[in-house]
């Protein structure tokens, strides 16, 4: 499976995702490069985790198209849909408090089909990127800290050298200099050639790591572009980021 020629990982086009009868996302369009992080941004309820789980298969999508690596996904089982390539950090991390870093990190090498050579090449690659991991390994995620555990959801989801990366609020309830270092990870992940799909109510740090941004109000993309541009215009920061 190869990328488009222009560069697009994963495509969205005018998406029509649905919970239950309730319509969510209403046309949603929107790209994610390799190597780039690309943030969307919006209030709470505005169809930003829709979005998430509407590329993963989780919700009913009844319109539109989802492609990755020019490859039409929609429609797909998530476990096939994850092992093409694409890695996903819900909001809530949804780990194994009860077993040890390594164990949650094992489970997701299973998960993701890996033998023993990839996955040991999975290890490697995710103690290099959060050291402080391996430091932990043997420790229960559950007695790890706030941000030691988003890092941990966040080596689950790259184990298996994903090509994307999805994740959702990552800085959610951690300290700023923590949120900080999460920022600075996730543009070390897209520096490597991952693209990045981020999704944040911390549009300030959002808009500090990202490229490009899209900003989504009532299940509709309202406004898109580089980041420095979101960031500068005073109209979308009121209206729809509340910053």
């Amino acid at each position: 499976m190869s990328d488009d020629a222009d560069g697009r990982l994963l495509e969205l086009d005018a998406v029509q995702a649905y919970y239950g009868l309730a319509h969510v996302l209403q046309g949603v369009s929107l790209e994610v490069r390799p190597g780039e992080v690309t943030a969307l941004l919006g209030r709470n309820g505005a169809g930003k985790t829709t979005t998430l789980r509407s590329v993963m298969g989780l919700v009913s999508v009844r319109g539109g198209e989802i492609r990755f690596g020019g490859e039409a996904v929609t429609g797909r089982p998530t476990h096939r849909i994850a092992r093409m390539g694409i890695g996903y950090v819900p909001e809530d991390r949804r780990m194994f408090p009860g077993l040890t870093v390594e164990e949650n990190l094992r489970l997701a090498a299973l998960g993701c089909g890996l033998d023993r050579e990839r996955s040991r090449a999975g290890f490697e690659r995710v103690w290099e990127l959060f050291p402080a991991l391996r430091e932990h390994a043997r420790r229960e995620a559950a007695r790890l800290s706030g941000g030691q555990q988003q890092m941990v959801a966040i080596a689950r989801a790259l184990i298996g050298n994903p090509r994307l990366l999805l994740i959702d609020e990552p800085t959610q309830g951690l300290a700023p200099a923590i949120a900080r270092d999460i920022a600075r990870t996730l543009a070390g992940i897209a520096a490597t050639g991952v693209g990045v799909l981020l999704v944040e109510q911390n549009a300030v740090m959002a808009l500090e790591v990202a490229r490009r941004a899209y900003v989504i109000d009532e299940g509709r993309i309202v406004a898109e572009g580089p980041a420095e541009r979101i960031r500068d215009d005073a109209g979308i920061r009121s209206r729809y980021l509340a910053v």
